[in-house]
């Protein structure tokens, strides 16, 4: 009943908002939008492409890295700090030995980018055992003052378990 007050409450004010404070929003939110693009493609591209100088001048000083899908594969996944991130990236990427992303789909909304599609990746395990996969994976950037603030990878990580079974049983 109180969620539902609040509803038509929030509902009404949209409504009886002037015309004008309505087009502001819009262009605001479109200005938005349009800024976080290029900022959150760069620092993308370089991510995918491994490249972590170009991605570390994109990174606010307070920004954060969270995988929470990795935890059954690779434990807990959180960097908290830009330096924290870049020694993620730099030492924990170490044995990637390729990353391609196929894009199905990019979406810019306001300070939010998302990058849908598979990445195509291969890792030494450390053993000599190398593994190639193709996971599904969803990449969500917050951009803030021309800097990315916020990065959350999700990942259907079954392919690349899969792919880790066949390279050890076969090895």
């Amino acid at each position: 009943m109180k969620t539902a007050w609040l509803v038509m409450a929030g509902a009404a004010l949209v409504q009886s908002a002037p015309a004008s404070a309505q087009e502001g929003a819009r262009k605001d939110y479109t200005a938005v939008s349009a800024a976080t693009a290029p900022v959150a493609d760069a620092y993308f591209d370089a991510y995918v492409s491994r490249n972590w100088d170009a991605l570390e001048i994109l990174l606010a000083e307070d920004a954060s890295f969270q995988d929470p899908t990795a935890t059954h594969i690779f434990g807990g996944v959180l960097s908290q700090g830009r330096q924290a991130m870049m020694q993620r990236f730099r030492m924990g990427y170490a044995g990637i030995s390729h990353m391609e992303f196929v894009s199905n789909r990019r979406l810019y909304s306001g300070e939010t980018a998302i990058y849908e599609g598979v990445l195509h990746w291969g890792l030494d395990l450390g053993d000599g055992t190398l593994v190639d996969s193709a996971t599904p994976m969803v990449i969500l950037l917050t951009v803030e003052n021309g800097k990315v603030v916020r990065h959350r990878d999700y990942v259907d990580y079954a392919p690349f378990v899969a792919a880790v079974r066949k390279a050890r049983s076969s090895g």
